[in-house]
């Protein structure tokens, strides 16, 4: 048996995935729910049959071209820049999830407080560079304007860039719009992109009404867009990964291409959620081997169309915090680091298949990050960590535990995680038998007592609020 492969598409399969999405296109089509991409379309000389696309191969080729290879993403505060390309692994929390939950208060619906304190916790870590609008739903604001609070909450708590709520046209350009008064105006915006926009085509093969206005939204203030099929093998998608891995291929280069019609060089994304289904309930397998192996290819695909590359950070379907959740979630992250993933999304909280937001999963969803960051780093030989004269000086039987080159390094050398420890069954016992969960909970609250206000100036923060009571207004109306 050979070992795993880091590459698992030799380059005939390749091949053969990019002929089977150009067939797909050309021969089966996809439904674009949207009259003004529909014309945009029939203008560019794709056959046109109602809603239905039927795509010229080289068109789309043509199109990808358009699309940059890296983009960069800035916040309020340009030293937190993210250029995203070459696997720059740039994670954020998790997003979507109605619910929220804690050891202390329990499972709850989302709030605006819940999101606040989330975006808090974000900014606090050192790890996720990027943030997420929407990290619980805020259940108790009208969900008609709700995503105006949940923006501004990141532009107001964060000087980071953000995903954007989304979900449609609308609501994306109210997001670019506030993002538009932090940049100092559209073009400000359009010239150095603050958001990214997250789109997904309803697999399969169906680009409805509200996902074509939101690409559209971004490629028209010129925001980085990731195309995410959401595929589930056996259901949206064909149970065996290469013609799912097809399909995810010919959905996104089709939203590649609207988005280049709207405005060319609109940076876009390849992303891959791709899981299989446990057949006995019908819901998502999630950060099991199937997600690992088609974020592995789905890297190859990014590379030969040379987009960024979106993946699922700490992904899982079980719902307690026990060994389920820690292997899913483990194997997710291994496949974005293997993958070298540009963006990595939901790699903070995420449990229950996405439908909740736990702040002790994001605690611990931290400290793996961490992990994995050090594993990044790699190993350093040089003349000091070769430790020569330490190795003399203690001998053969000797000890170096006491030494000062292990006094000196030892902080800086060794991993030692607060959450995860070594000890005693008796040490473990008198400290109060507590588990990962328990010490999570300190972890999160001890992080979100360190968050450090970045500030905002305050003609900025009332610009920003003028605008969301406007709109407010105008969407009640």
């Amino acid at each position: 048996m050979s070992a795993i492969p880091l590459e698992p598409l030799d380059s005939d399969a390749l091949d053969r995935v990019h002929a089977q999405a150009m067939r797909i296109l050309s021969e089966i089509g996809t439904e674009v729910h949207d009259d003004d991409a529909i014309e945009m379309l029939r203008a560019a000389g794709q056959t046109i049959d109602g809603t239905r696309v039927l795509w010229d191969p080289d068109f789309v080729m043509a199109q990808l071209a358009l699309a940059p290879s890296t983009v960069t993403v800035t916040g309020r505060n340009p030293q937190r820049s993210v250029v995203l390309g070459g696997g720059s692994l740039a994670h954020s929390p998790v997003g979507g999830p109605p619910f929220a939950t804690d050891g202390e208060r329990g499972r709850r619906d989302g709030t605006i407080s819940d999101h606040i304190e989330l975006v808090k916790l974000a900014h606090a870590s050192n790890v996720l560079s990027v943030l997420q609008s929407g990290t619980t739903e805020a259940q108790d604001l009208d969900h008609e304007s709700r995503h105006l609070e949940m923006d501004y909450s990141i532009l107001r708590y964060s000087d980071r860039p953000s995903i954007i709520y989304g979900t449609s046209g609308s609501k994306a350009r109210d997001a670019f719009e506030l993002a538009a008064i932090a940049a100092g105006g559209r073009e400000a915006l359009l010239a150095q992109p603050m958001t990214i926009g997250i789109v997904n085509p309803n697999s399969p093969l169906v680009w409805d009404g509200l996902m074509v206005d939101m690409l559209r939204a971004c490629a028209e203030y010129g925001q980085p867009v990731a195309i995410t099929p959401f595929l589930l093998a056996g259901t949206s998608a064909p149970v065996t990964l290469a013609g799912g891995l097809s399909l995810l291929v010919a959905e996104t280069l089709a939203g590649v291409a609207i988005a280049q019609l709207v405005r060319p060089g609109t940076p876009c994304i390849l992303g891959t959620f791709f899981s299989g289904v446990d057949m006995r309930s019908g819901g998502p397998s999630l950060g099991l081997p199937e997600s690992v192996l088609t974020t592995l290819a789905g890297a190859q695909v990014a590379k030969r169309y040379g987009l960024p590359l979106r993946g699922g950070g700490g992904l899982c379907s079980g719902i307690a915090l026990d060994a389920q959740v820690a292997i899913e979630s483990t194997m997710s992250m291994w496949a974005t680091y293997l993958a070298g993933c540009d963006l990595v999304v939901h790699s903070a909280g995420w449990i229950e298949g996405g439908l909740t937001a736990s702040f002790e999963k994001f605690a611990i969803d931290l400290e793996v990050i961490a992990m994995f960051e050090r594993l990044r780093a790699g190993l350093v030989v040089d003349e000091d960590s070769l430790a020569f004269d330490a190795i003399a000086e203690v001998g053969p039987g000797g000890m170096f535990l006491g030494h000062d080159h292990t006094l000196e390094r030892f902080r800086t050398e060794v991993f030692m995680s607060p959450l995860f420890r070594s000890q005693a069954y008796p040490t473990w016992v008198k400290q109060g038998s507590r588990t990962s969960e328990d010490i999570a909970t300190a972890q999160w609250k001890a992080l979100l007592e360190s968050y450090e206000d970045p500030g905002i100036d305050e003609s900025m923060d009332a610009a920003l609020r003028e605008f969301i009571d406007r709109r407010t207004r105008e969407i009640d109306g």
